[in-house]
Order: C-alpha cells, then structure tokens, then sequence
C-alpha cells in the first residue's frame, strides 16, 4: 500500500520545492519523519493504519500496481495520496493518466486496476498518504469515488485536509491514545470525505431537490410501489441513464431510494396511528406484513412493533 514505515523519504528538501500554501505543511512532515516512533503493541494494519510522507525522483523505480499491493488474506484497503510538491501520476483502471499536484488527492481501493508512476518530464514527486485495511470504510470510500470520482482538490486549511494530516502525523508520531482513537480518527476521515462529495454532487443544490421530486411521486403513487423503471420514463431517460443520473447527483441509487422513502413513510404511520401491521404493509407498497416486518428490520434495526413502542 506504498512505503513503509521504515522507507519514508526525509529528504523532501531536495525534491520539488512546494507551492507557498503547502510549504509549511510539508516542513512540518518532513520534521516528525526525520524521528519516527516504534508503534505501541496494538498497533497493527488491522488495527490502526500506515502512512507517511515521501519523494519520489527516480520514474524507473517509482511504478506502483494497484494489483500487486495486497496480500492473498488481506481484506479489502483504500489508499488517499495528496500531492504536496512536484507532481506525479495516477491512471485508473487503464484511463488517462492524471497529474496529482499540490493540493490534489487521489483515492483507490486496494485491489483494483490502478497504477502510479513518476513520469520523466516530472521534476519529482512529494507527497502524503495514509492506507487503510477496513473492509467497511473501503465500501464506503468506494461508493463516493463511483459517486465524484478518485480525485480531490483541497486547500489547507479544509475539513477534510485537516483531518487528513492529522491521520499522517499520528502514523509517524503515533501519539494516539488508545487502539479506539485511531478508530475514531479513521471515521472522521471517511466522514470527511463523504461530507467533501456530497458538497460537490449538491453544490447547486440540484441533488436535494432530485430527492424532494422523487421522494413527492413515490409516495403520491402509494399504495402501488413505484419501480426504477417507472420513475426513469417520468424523466424521459432509460432505466440505466436515469439510474446512473441520480446516483452521481445524490450519491443512492433509485431503488435504495424508494425503499428508504417507503419505509420512512410506513414510520410516520407507526408513529401517528394505531393501524395493525398488515394495514401499514398494505399502505405503503409491500407484499404482507412478514415481509414489510424483514425489509424495515434492515433498514432501521429495530422491528415495527418495538419501533412503535419507542417512539409513543
């Protein structure tokens, strides 16, 4: 998943010299890694993550597979790289090669078809990078890339970059408290990234107000269930134009959509009426009351009963 530990490159100076926002960032990184710190006993791929900040200034030993990262038994991982100096590339599953900056991000999940390289017209490569070994973090990255794509641009001071650098620090510094702070700093992570997405589909505004129309014909269609297809002919679009159109700008997909729409309205019933289940299920579009009982367990983790008595 890149350098370990024990490889990164201090000698960031006598690489590319970053833009002036970066400068002091990359100082401060380069600081902490001219004295690494043994990781406590906790401290494990599994467990915590690696990152670190390098130099690359040589294109023919710089060539990473994104194939080639992971062990037969590893679980799925995801890698962020944010550029900081010079500037390197990053092709994706045999596209165009891009250019990562300063201040632009790259993320991939380990395994896929990805490749980085140092191109020979680049003047060198300096970068940070975190990787992380989490089967559920790594679905959720996935998901947004499919969403907004690998790239990001940031700045400095964001939420996102902070956050960021705060994981890259505590790899070589590993001054976490405990196994459950690194957790927790991991979650913010992703947060912060699925915040940064979302912030990007909806930056018009056009996302939320997709969900509103959708969320407004579903249930004026109730009791009848409405399907992707249905929904995807109101658009004038096909059923996979229409899927892949809400999906970028919303970050769902239409039918996880609908159901969540169906179940929130079936939970308004559940809070403001004494109607049995089977009139409920009936009500808002599913097949009997067994059913209706599985798909909202899914969805809220509590069963219909319980839920009412909850929130009475």
């Amino acid at each position: 998943m890149g350098a370990r530990a024990g490889e990164a490159v201090d000698s960031a100076v006598l690489g590319p010299t970053p833009p002036p926002e970066w400068a002091e960032t990359l100082r401060q990184l380069t600081h902490l890694v001219r004295a690494p710190v043994s990781p406590p006993f906790w401290w494990t791929p599994r467990t915590a993550f690696c990152g670190n900040v390098e130099t690359r200034t040589s294109p023919s030993s710089y060539n990473l597979d994104g194939m080639n990262q992971q062990g037969p038994d590893d679980p799925p991982a995801f890698c962020f790289k944010l550029g900081l100096a010079g500037w390197g590339h990053f092709e994706l599953d045999g596209e165009q090669p891009r250019k990562v900056t300063p201040g632009r991000g790259c993320f991939a999940i380990i395994p896929s078809r990805h490749r980085y390289n140092l191109p020979r017209e680049s003047p060198g490569w300096t970068f940070a990078w975190i990787g992380i070994q989490n089967p559920l973090m790594s679905a959720r990255v996935a998901k947004q890339m499919s969403a907004v794509g690998p790239l990001v641009e940031l700045e400095p001071g964001q939420a996102l970059t902070r956050v960021f650098l705060r994981l890259v620090r505590g790899a070589i510094k590993k001054d976490f408290r405990d196994r459950f702070d690194v957790e927790l700093a991991m979650w913010e992570f992703v947060l912060a990234y699925e915040r940064w997405a979302h912030e990007i589909r909806d930056s018009s505004g056009e996302g939320q107000r997709l969900l509103d129309d959708v969320r407004t014909r579903i249930v004026a269609g109730l009791p009848r269930a409405i399907g992707v297809d249905a929904l995807a002919a109101e658009y004038g679009m096909s059923r996979s134009h229409f899927s892949h159109f809400f999906r970028t700008h919303t970050g769902l997909t239409p039918a996880h959509y609908a159901i969540e729409v169906r179940i929130h309205e079936a939970a308004r019933l559940l809070r403001e009426t004494r109607a049995p289940l089977k009139v409920i299920a009936s009500a808002c579009g599913f097949v009997n009351a067994s059913h209706f009982s599985k798909v909202f367990c899914r969805y809220q983790h509590i069963r219909p009963p319980a839920y009412r008595r909850a929130t009475r």
